[in-house]
């Protein structure tokens, strides 16, 4: 099993509801350089599958998501 590479970059949606989670790693993502790990931080449940449809529909890769008590953290690495 291989481990999960460690964020260079991160965004802090806490508190915030679809589509803001969504735009605001939509927003680093285009800053960011390929290869770069991005790590989203969201307590909207919603955050699981609209963040697996953004990253088919933008063809970045989709690593991991764990939910931490009310705390969602996926990451994202962007192509």
């Amino acid at each position: 099993m291989s481990e999960l590479p460690k964020p260079e970059l991160k965004v802090d949606a806490s508190g915030k509801f679809c589509p803001v989670p969504i735009m605001e790693i939509a927003k680093v993502a285009r800053q960011a350089s390929p290869g770069q790990v991005i790590e989203l931080i969201a307590t909207d449940p919603g955050v699981e599958s609209d963040l697996s449809a953004w990253c088919k529909a933008t063809r970045n890769e989709y690593l991991t998501f764990a939910r931490e008590g009310g705390t969602l953290r996926a990451l994202v690495r962007k192509r």
